[in-house]
């Protein structure tokens, strides 16, 4: 009864209920999150990344020393991939982002992973993964993201979809 009396109270109260309201959905996307990532590489592990590029689409080297960027996993199949990669390649592109590699995963051959960035117009360099690549790094669900400090060391890791300002608020937080 006296939890009935409680709650119908917090609720006539506008400003009280937006307020347990915003709470309790930053707790469910923290607990979401949370679990999503449990199994992912810790901080202390950054692991390899073999130089294996797809055709044209190179960079000088895999990560860049001194500064902080993303790797992003992905599937040629993954539908959210085809709608969150080109928030990385926006944010790389408008200088907010010093650098990003994405990294292919699970694909048949070569021409799906060149048709997924055809169609998605990525213009980031491409690394080809493979099952190694995947166990190494731990990889269960696409898209992945890592944050990469300036000293080789992931900072931040997410799953799924991330919008532009996410994936900046991350990056902008694990910045040193």
């Amino acid at each position: 009864m006296v939890i009935s009396k409680l709650w119908k109270a917090l609720r006539a109260n506008y400003w009280g209920s937006l307020a347990f309201d915003v709470v309790l959905l930053m707790m469910v996307f923290i607990l979401i999150h949370a679990w999503q990532t449990h199994d992912l590489p810790d901080d202390e592990y950054t692991p390899a990344l073999e130089p294996a590029w797809l055709d044209d689409m190179q960079a000088d080297s895999v990560l860049v020393a001194g500064e902080t960027g993303v790797v992003y996993f992905f599937a040629p199949w993954c539908s959210v991939c085809r709608y969150s990669i080109d928030n990385l390649d926006q944010l790389v592109a408008s200088g907010r982002l010093s650098w990003a590699r994405v990294v292919a995963l699970e694909y048949g051959n070569l021409d799906e992973v060149r048709e997924f960035i055809r169609e998605t117009d990525v213009h980031l360099p491409v690394l080809l993964g493979g099952p190694q690549t995947t166990r190494d790094w731990q990889i269960q669900a696409f898209p992945t993201y890592f944050v990469i400090d300036g000293n080789g060391q992931i900072v931040s890791r997410s799953v799924g979809y991330s919008t532009r300002i996410g994936l900046q608020a991350r990056v902008w937080l694990n910045s040193n």
